[in-house]
């Protein structure tokens, strides 16, 4: 079963279990996704789908704690956030963080000791894209980089050719 994290008007599969705050969304739970705990279930999820709403919660690791929560052992979820030097990053008052493509490595415990109330290693990391826009020079000189080395991508090229989103699949890991 897919949980679809802020559905907006459309769920991302037509038998996915919606939650959005927008009582007009397609969600079948209206919620406000900063209380916790969510009115969900322990272990039900076997893919949960987050697109463009990590940027808005105003805690990004209790969320990914209740994903968690949620998710069975071995489930995937997928997360789309504009990168931190897209100009969509910044566009959107109501944009709490600015995430990277290495921001994700923080619910792996690779960086860091905790991760919360959950400790380490909750999440592996299946893969991290960033994609961009349609410039055809800047855009693949950018996804070259990006592709050769994501790190020093991030530190040295991002503002000089910017990126649009990240897209990251985690695999729960319980």
């Amino acid at each position: 079963m897919t949980l679809d994290v802020r559905c907006g008007t459309r769920k991302i599969e037509p038998d996915a279990v919606g939650i959005d705050f927008h009582p007009r969304s397609a969600a079948d739970i209206v919620w406000d996704l900063d209380k916790i705990p969510w009115p969900l279930r322990d272990n039900t999820f076997d893919r949960v789908h987050m697109s463009h709403i990590i940027e808005h919660v105003q805690d990004v690791t209790l969320t990914m704690a209740e994903v968690h929560r949620v998710a069975q052992d071995g489930a995937e979820v997928f997360v789309v956030t504009p990168h931190f030097s897209s100009h969509n990053s910044y566009t959107d008052p109501t944009h709490v963080r600015h995430l990277s493509g290495r921001s994700f490595q923080y619910f792996t415990g690779e960086d860091f000791a905790t991760f919360g109330a959950l400790g380490a290693g909750r999440f592996a990391i299946e893969d991290v894209e960033l994609t961009f826009g349609k410039n055809v020079v800047l855009d693949n000189a950018g996804r070259w980089l990006a592709g050769r080395n994501l790190e020093w991508y991030e530190r040295h090229a991002a503002w000089i050719f910017p990126a649009s989103d990240v897209r990251c699949r985690l695999r729960v890991r319980k």
